[in-house]
């Protein structure tokens, strides 16, 4: 199964902002999937493919993971690996909530190393909003503009760089399976660690 450690957006009021801005990206002609409003999460580590003993030993490892709630503002959008030529777009945080997220993945990272797991890339808290389909990153469907283009969708996403999406309180970490589907990812929630009070329900 594969396998990764997140942690869900749960305010409605800012996923209501998210998804409003994910359709004026769409409404580009962006050649690109949406993430539905279900699945918008932070990804703190991704573990792979892994059988059903190897997820007993990472339950059993994160189990007792004390950590504190932690109040998140989004703010901007970015994309990965440029403006120019996404192929994610994402909304991201403020620096005190990059921080705060950013011991909590560590924290997870480490009681995970001795199962031999860890990132290969510094963690960057961010929410995929869009994934743009590859060689697409450049063009959009549309026809009324031939060249909406790099530098049109680079200048959309700019002018999101400071948007305030909303505030959360995150206190769950959740263990999720993903399910490669034609139509895009399902995800499960396999169990959760809640913050401060050790292994929640599966």
């Amino acid at each position: 199964m594969r396998v990764f450690i997140a942690m869900d957006v749960k305010d409605e009021g800012s996923i209501a902002n998210m998804l409003k801005v994910q359709r004026e990206f769409m409404s580009l002609g962006l050649n690109a999937k949406p993430v539905s409003k279900e699945q918008l999460h932070f990804t703190l580590l991704f573990l792979g493919e892994i059988d059903s003993i190897m997820l007993e030993r990472v339950k059993e490892r994160l189990s007792n993971m004390i950590f504190e709630p932690v109040n998140v503002v989004y703010r901007g959008v970015g994309a990965f690996p440029s403006m120019k030529h996404p192929r994610i777009i994402w909304v991201g945080v403020d620096p005190n909530t990059t921080s705060k997220l950013t011991d909590i993945a560590r924290g997870v990272e480490d009681r995970l190393k001795p199962l031999g797991f860890k990132s290969d890339k510094q963690f960057t808290p961010h929410i995929t909003l869009l994934r743009v389909k590859e060689g697409n990153s450049n063009r959009t469907r549309s026809r009324r503009s031939e060249d909406v283009g790099g530098d049109a969708l680079a200048t959309a996403i700019g002018k999101h760089s400071s948007t305030y999406f909303g505030s959360d309180t995150l206190d769950e970490i959740k263990v999720k399976k993903s399910d490669l589907m034609r139509e895009g990812p399902v995800y499960t929630d396999m169990f959760s660690i809640k913050a401060s009070s050790g292994l929640g329900s599966k």
